[in-house]
């Protein structure tokens, strides 16, 4: 079964036909979320209008350790021009994720999938993150942990430019 990143990976990677336009990749499927005290519940849909940032990560990932206060700080840089972080704990218990936030002192915005939606997707690197455009569209697809990464995510959205006006982060938590 091929998975919804490598489905987005392999069609953004198609020629766009001989057209001087690049291929359109298709927006993005609308997953659902419930924060980590299944208090609330986001979907991607409403999203649209704003560049969106998918993490995938867990407590026990020392590359996720390093990379969420890093996200964390990108997100608040970037909150004028709408950008919204959505983390997505992959750990066993919602409680596990919930102790790392509070030990490390890390506020983000953080969400659970149905194990059937993260089957769907096909995690298998974390962290993973997803880089939406306003379109819901797949931008780039970053796997493992690399310094480089927030650097290339600010690129991309301030690339973007000014969009939906608002906070840079979803509720979550």
């Amino acid at each position: 079964m091929i998975s919804v990143l490598s489905l987005v990976a392999a069609m953004a990677a198609l020629p766009s036909g001989g057209s001087d336009e690049p291929a359109k990749v298709p927006v993005f499927p609308n997953f659902g979320f419930s924060s980590l005290d299944g208090s609330q519940q986001i979907d991607l849909e409403s999203l649209r209008g704003r560049p969106v940032l998918l993490t995938f990560w867990a407590s026990w990932c020392g590359p996720c350790r390093q990379e969420l206060p890093e996200l964390q700080k990108l997100a608040e840089e970037l909150a004028d021009t709408g950008f919204t972080l959505i983390t997505v704990n992959t750990d066993d218990s919602p409680v596990m994720g919930i102790r790392f936030l509070q030990r490390n002192g890390i506020e983000v915005p953080v969400y659970r999938m149905s194990d059937r939606d993260l089957a769907t997707l096909g995690v298998r690197a974390l962290p993973t993150n997803v880089l939406l455009d306003r379109e819901g569209r797949p931008l780039q697809i970053f796997k493992g942990y690399s310094p480089a990464v927030p650097a290339e995510i600010r690129r991309l959205v301030t690339a973007l430019g000014a969009g939906a006006a608002g906070s840079g982060s979803a509720p979550g938590r």
